[in-house]
């Protein structure tokens, strides 16, 4: 079972302050220094979420990888994302790596940098595919825990609904959306899902 954790910003508006005071230090303090309020107020939720769901309430209960992917000895395996308006979590049993982003143009630099051929005529057809597309390609390597030092053209997310052999990996995607924000969740194992959506009032206490 994967289990897709979010916040929606427009829930936790003038509460920047209540987030941040929950948090452990290292992650309050990271909010803090954003100067952005709602980049904070992304980053503060991830880490009420993380608090919430995986017990994480203090510094150096998170281990980190050689490429920055963060992870817990005794697992469950996790991965966070947040664009604009919403903050995700995604934790399952086995390795998972979630990627959300809102609706914007396709990007051409992007798409000839990152996409193979196949992924260029799709992600050409209209702004979702290019978001299903680049949100495949994020989620895979940070389940791989390599960001971009492994090059993201050398493997191929379509079709999306197969699963792909991927560096030694056989990995499968689910492509969704959370009222406009396209997301993308690779992942290895059993093909179930469970969404929860957090108010302010479970996670501020």
């Amino acid at each position: 079972m994967i289990h897709i954790y979010y916040c929606d910003m427009n829930n936790f508006r003038y509460l920047l302050e209540e987030c941040i005071a929950f948090l452990p230090e290292s992650r309050r303090c990271k909010a803090e220094k954003l100067y952005n309020e709602n980049d904070a107020l992304l980053s503060a939720t991830a880490g009420l979420m993380m608090k919430k769901v995986l017990g994480i309430t203090k510094d150096g209960m998170i281990s980190y990888g050689e490429h920055n992917k963060p992870y817990l000895e005794q697992g469950p395996f996790f991965n966070i994302s947040h664009s604009r308006r919403y903050s995700v979590l995604a934790v399952s049993e086995n390795e998972v790596g979630i990627d959300i982003e809102m609706h914007e143009s396709p990007n051409e630099k992007i798409i000839e940098r990152c996409f193979t051929e196949d992924e260029q005529e799709f992600s050409k057809m209209s702004t979702e595919n290019f978001l299903k597309i680049w949100t495949a390609k994020e989620a895979v390597l940070k389940l791989l825990g390599t960001g971009f030092s492994y090059a993201p053209k050398k493997f191929s997310v379509l079709p999306l609904s197969e699963e792909h052999e991927i560096s030694g990996r056989k990995i499968k995607l689910f492509c969704s959306d959370i009222n406009g924000a396209v997301f993308t969740v690779a992942f290895c194992g059993e093909e179930k899902f469970e969404f929860t959506e957090f108010q302010p009032e479970d996670l501020i206490y």
